[in-house]
């Protein structure tokens, strides 16, 4: 618990959870969208 409050208190640290974060998204994002594009290519 200690190290969670150390490393929201700094901005470099919650400026690395928020890149962690959109970074997650978006590779989330890309992942769906590849497997759909690859099952609609499956279909024709």
């Amino acid at each position: 618990m200690e190290l969670w409050k150390q490393l929201l208190s700094d901005d470099v640290g919650r400026l690395s959870i928020i890149v962690i974060s959109v970074t997650t998204v978006i590779v989330g994002v890309c992942i769906s969208y590849f497997i759909k594009k690859a099952n609609s290519r499956d279909d024709q």
